[in-house]
């Protein structure tokens, strides 16, 4: 017995000096390690063996094991920040699949927008596009009218020829302009061999288009048909490549610009000119096919020639040709032009001509290896020189209480010029007065010439209670029957016309 309870008081003096080497505010971390576990347990065996010494320390270390280890708390969450979580959105591929049947545009060959040309011009509209899909297109394909002003009698034009994947090709259809002043825009789309319509932009379904500008023809007689202006309507190409028209300065193939304040290679000049740029190999040319124009009697084809300014080695030579319906080509007239600070004056009568369809073909040719072909045709236009008789309107008032009787004529005498002549048409009449235009009423003039097609129409309104019948004859150049609103609109613009001459 008192071996045992030797053993005893040497054990629980190990323990007590384990106890007393341990820091004595010592706290178990949150994970509550094995080591606070120990140090709890040898406190409490201490507790237990002084209040029952009569226990046996081989049951008091029994019960200390069977007793259930205690689960730590849980962490303390930390309070929460400002900086949002990231999310992280899955990459979703956008990429648009290649379709079968796909047209990129690549330029306007002939016919830019709003393009200017006269009514009833024949033109050729000309696409360059590219296959962008993975089908070929053969002459099973055509180019069809989808919509916008149908321009002619031209539905669908055939392919000319296979074109695969990544190869371009001009797609063209000729065109007539409308008979009235307006804008007008003409759309065509591609269609397959199954009958399905296609064309560019990222759904395959955005048109190809032609805009024009249909003008105010020259009045006959005395009109100006502008070589300058019409440009873009004519097939322009260089010994190298078609060209696109308007084209760009830098093409080495070539270009023509129209140029509004062109600088000669002695001054400015505020009417517009062609800018014509060969190829710039030696021998480099281009040529411009003009539409069909019909000559008529007194036309002139009137032009300057010469080089840009700051064109130095500018040596070039120009044609004037035209082509007649059976194809046969004839030359006008050929000039050489140099940078030498002087320029060339071209006037040809056109009277031998008069009655056939030609179309005129203007062209440049570098001389050699001149580095800066940049020829221009200054104000090229065919101008006519007959007699200035072109009557526009008659304007004659009737009635009232004293008996009126006046009468207004206005005559054509050029392409933005004309004269008025008032007389009174009692007994055997008598001239009340005549001049030109006001700039005002010429702007009116001419646009009562873009309204109304030609018409006779009587007038019937009152004046300070008198009535007064007016009689009008208007020479018009529009495709509809003129309504009274213009009809009242053009009586008062003749009546204030004859008063002013008359006062």
């Amino acid at each position: 017995m008192k071996s045992i309870f030797s053993v005893l008081t040497a054990l629980v003096s190990l323990l007590m000096i384990l106890a007393a080497c341990a820091p004595a505010n010592t706290t178990p971390d949150n994970n509550g390690t094995q080591a606070a576990i120990y140090t709890s347990a040898a406190e409490t065996l201490y507790a237990q063996l002084t209040l029952s010494a009569g226990k046996t320390a081989v049951a008091q270390l029994t019960q200390i094991a069977q007793q259930p280890t205690s689960t730590p708390a849980p962490p303390t969450p930390l309070p929460p920040t400002d900086t949002p979580v990231p999310t992280i959105t899955p990459v979703i591929p956008t990429s648009i699949p290649v379709t079968c049947d796909w047209a990129e545009f690549v330029q306007h060959v002939t016919v830019a927008d709003n393009t200017v040309v006269y009514p009833g011009s024949v033109f050729t509209k000309i696409w360059r596009v590219r296959n962008i899909g993975t089908c070929d297109w053969t002459s099973s394909y055509t180019l069809v009218f989808a919509g916008g002003d149908n321009m002619g009698n031209v539905n669908a034009v055939s392919l000319p020829g296979v074109v695969r994947p990544g190869e371009t090709v001009d797609l063209s259809v000729t065109l007539t302009a409308p008979g009235a002043p307006g804008t007008y825009r003409s759309n065509w789309m591609l269609r397959n061999p199954a009958g399905l319509l296609f064309g560019s932009g990222q759904d395959a379904q955005q048109p190809l288009a032609v805009q024009i500008q249909v003008a105010q023809p020259p009045t006959q007689g005395s009109g100006i048909y502008d070589l300058a202006l019409l440009a873009c309507t004519a097939l322009w190409r260089s010994n190298t490549a078609a060209l696109g028209c308007p084209g760009s300065v830098s093409d080495p193939n070539g270009s023509v610009v129209l140029l509004n304040q062109p600088y000669l290679e002695s001054r400015i000049e505020y009417q517009p000119a062609l800018w014509t740029r060969p190829n710039i190999d030696p021998n480099g040319r281009i040529l411009g096919q003009y539409p069909v124009y019909f000559v008529n009697s007194g036309d002139r084809f009137r032009a300057e020639l010469g080089c840009l300014w700051n064109s130095p080695g500018c040596d070039v030579n120009f044609t004037l040709n035209y082509r007649t319906a059976d194809g046969t080509v004839y030359n006008l007239g050929a000039w050489r032009e140099i940078y030498d600070g002087r320029t060339t004056i071209v006037d040809i009568d056109l009277t031998s001509l008069s009655g056939n369809s030609i179309q005129f073909l203007l062209g440049v040719q570098n001389n050699g290896s001149a580095p800066n072909p940049n020829a221009f045709w200054f104000a090229p236009r065919i101008e006519n020189a007959g007699p200035q008789t072109n009557q526009v309107l008659v304007w004659n008032q009737r009635g009232g209480s004293q008996n009126v009787c006046q009468e207004l004529r206005i005559l054509q005498t050029g392409s933005s010029r004309a004269v008025a002549q008032a007389r009174s048409c009692k007994g055997s009449g008598q001239d009340l007065g005549s001049g030109n235009l006001t700039e005002s009423e010429q702007s009116q003039l001419n646009n009562f010439m873009v309204q109304l097609a030609p018409f006779d129409a009587e007038l019937f309104n009152a004046e300070a209670g008198e009535p007064l019948t007016s009689y009008m004859t208007f020479n018009g150049r529009g495709s509809a029957e003129a309504l009274n609103p213009q009809i009242t609109a053009l009586n008062e613009f003749a009546q204030s016309v004859f008063r002013r001459l008359s006062q």
